[in-house]
């Protein structure tokens, strides 16, 4: 009974004693790192240290004869507690190396917690679902045969139309707009990409109502005087449908599909991952930059689906059309708006893209007219406002019921800068004046051009297709295709808005033919130049940009006396000083400071380490018990500080953000 009562109170005091232990263990591990390396794993740690080092100690005293297997003294209590008191230590230093290789191989903050590590499952597992299933669509439709011919090849561009259609929406949409960059992808590509559709069945009604109630703050029959459930227009991303606000006003709702974001979010993701796997695979991916592409083309569709977006690009080509009633840009409701419903006014019209049904009841000249005022607000939304609808096909044109234009979809819109509208301006008009030579100027200070591109062959390769243009018949916009193939042959990156300046008129191009069959739009828009050179770097212009300039120098000259006074003063007198200081920033002065603190603490461990071996081979010494001499216990002291000087110098390295 007696040895049952010992037997549990000393189960008790364990029980209460290794946590008070662990705890003060931890506190130490993590002050001596002096980082603050993750809790759970510190106090696990030194749970199983104890628990392995007291038995450990316990086993290594009896050899050392320290104690006997019954757990006697045999030597003075003096010497015992120097012996435990090492043995403790060496169990910190076991501690402070299974810390720091945790933190090498799993630092802290690199495994999540459960809820995240939840969540991050099943989102692993619809990707790993996802990823399936593309697999499966890529090897059925020889995609991998397409991918080691390149984009060259002639079954290149049927086999990814393929495969994109099949793998559902983000892919189409990623398809869509990587096809109207021809300054990023060969012609025959973008002409496979643009037949891609994005039509789909409409969504449930009931989750559409329940969207709708949660973006709007309730149900549609309470917001609007009238709604219609039915969609007149279904893609795979968003649906239209009619409504008519409080105000009496017909207006169109456009609604994000529910499930639309966490798919894109997934193949998004899933898209990202193969361009990069295609990049170490594929040299024509590594050439053409696919990763960075894909990661333009992501960041292109995430901007699409923020309908906020849109709402403020429609605000914005609005102010650029304030001058042309002709033209109408609906107006968008932003209290009804949010960043999966866009409400606007309703325009009562025909697409363009319906032929002759939109045109009817027009004559010719009324016909010219609006081709002619549609090219003359696309130029000055280039090169004047620098703020331009970028995806102008006819389907996005409308003639309204009183004969106006109206213009739809603003998802897509360009913005120029004023001195990439200059240099765009000079370039245009250089290229259709036949100048070479100006055209490449222009094209080297305008575009992001390699330092070791060869000019004289860049020259002359645009030399020869100006010729071809300007003797050509019927030239059009799409001719210009073959200049972007010259730039992509010599690694030229053309800016995406000036790309989509160029595809917005390419796309125009096909409008304005359908109203006017007889237009050169080349000839117009070289007639149109001159006059936009002329506005954008006009008198006022030039006036305002010589006047902050000059008022800048100004302001600079003026402080000039003083300072020359200052350093002639300080010439004088014999004080003037010339300092340098080569690491100038406090972060290289806080990186200097600990790599030497990292290299002295080096330094001293391995001394330590060193004399502890020395001392642990020399002969002689006092005689603790007969195993063990008081240099072996000098050496085991030392040996600890040099492991645990090694130990906190090979943390730092690995932890290089210096965790505070």
């Amino acid at each position: 009974m007696v040895n049952l009562y010992a037997t549990a109170m000393d189960l008790i005091v364990w029980i209460i004693a290794t946590p008070i232990l662990a705890a003060a263990l931890a506190v130490a591990m993590r002050r001596t790192l002096g980082a603050k390396v993750g809790w759970p794993r510190t106090l696990v740690v030194s749970v199983i240290a104890l628990s392995v080092g007291v038995s450990l100690a316990s086993y290594v005293a009896t050899l050392d004869g320290i104690a006997s297997p019954d757990g006697q003294l045999l030597v003075s209590e003096g010497i015992a507690l120097t012996f435990f008191g090492v043995a403790a230590l060496w169990v910190f230093a076991a501690c402070l190396a299974a810390l720091v290789f945790l933190e090498v191989v799993i630092p802290t903050g690199s495994v999540p917690g459960v809820p995240e590590a939840l969540r991050r499952s099943r989102k692993s597992w619809r990707r790993t679902k996802r990823y399936a299933q593309i697999v499966g669509i890529f090897m059925r439709a020889g995609g991998g045969s397409a991918l080691r011919a390149g984009p060259s090849a002639p079954q290149f561009g049927d086999a990814l139309v393929e495969i994109v259609n099949r793998c559902g929406v983000t892919f189409v949409k990623l398809g869509q707009i990587l096809g109207t960059r021809d300054d990023l992808v060969p012609p025959e590509l973008a002409r496979a990409l643009s037949t891609l559709q994005s039509s789909a069945r409409p969504a449930d009604p009931d989750r559409i109502a329940g969207l709708l109630a949660s973006e709007l703050g309730d149900v549609p029959e309470a917001v609007f005087a009238s709604f219609e459930v039915e969609p007149f227009a279904a893609a795979s991303v968003a649906q239209v449908h009619s409504a008519r606000s409080t105000e009496g006003v017909d207006v169109v709702v456009k609604v994000q599909r529910p499930d639309a974001s966490a798919q894109v979010s997934v193949d998004c993701d899933i898209f990202l991952r193969v361009s990069s796997l295609a990049e170490t695979r594929f040299p024509w991916a590594r050439d053409i930059g696919v990763h960075r592409l894909a990661g333009g083309l992501v960041t292109s569709l995430l901007e699409e689906l923020d309908y906020r977006t849109e709402a403020a690009n429609t605000g914005a080509i609005a102010s650029t059309m304030a001058n042309r009633p002709e033209i109408v840009v609906p107006h968008v409701y932003l209290d009804l708006s949010s960043g999966r419903v866009l409400v606007m006014e309703r325009l009562h019209g025909t697409p363009l893209s319906d032929g002759e049904a939109a045109l009817t009841g027009l004559d010719r000249d009324t016909r010219s007219s609006i081709a002619n005022e549609l090219l003359a607000s696309l130029l000055d939304g280039i090169f004047v406002h620098g703020v331009f609808h970028a995806d102008l096909h006819p389907g996005n044109i409308m003639i309204l019921d009183d004969g106006r234009v109206g213009l739809l979809d603003f998802g897509a819109v360009g913005v120029l800068d004023g001195e990439t509208r200059i240099l765009f301006a000079v370039l245009l008009n250089a290229a259709l004046a036949g100048d070479p030579v100006a055209t490449v100027d222009a094209m080297l200070m305008a575009f992001d051009v390699p330092a070791d591109v060869e000019r004289g062959a860049l020259r002359h390769q645009v030399g020869r297709e100006i010729t071809l243009l300007s003797v050509q018949p019927n030239v059009s916009m799409a001719s210009f295709a073959r200049m972007f193939t010259v730039l992509r042959d010599h690694r030229i990156g053309v800016p995406g808005d000036v790309a989509a300046a160029f595809r917005s008129l390419a796309s125009l191009e096909r409008a304005l033919r359908l109203l006017d069959p007889q237009i050169d739009l080349v000839a117009a828009v070289r007639a149109e130049v001159p006059r936009l050179l002329t506005q954008v770097a006009s008198p006022t212009a030039a006036a305002q940009a010589i006047l902050s300039t000059t008022a800048v120098t100004t302001a600079v000259v003026r402080r000039l006396p003083g300072q020359l006074d200052q350093i002639a003063t300080s010439l004088a007198s014999g004080s003037f000083t010339l300092r340098t200081r080569s690491v100038a920033h406090p972060d290289d002065r806080r990186w200097l400071r600990r790599s030497a603190n990292d290299a002295l603490g080096m330094a001293a461990g391995v001394t330590a380490l060193i004399v502890a071996a020395i001392l642990l081979f020399v002969p002689g010494g006092p005689q603790l018990t007969p195993q063990l001499s008081g240099y072996a216990l000098v050496s085991a002291v030392l040996g600890f500080v040099g492991v645990v000087l090694c130990m906190r110098t090979v943390f730092r390295l690995f932890t290089l953000d210096g965790r505070r």
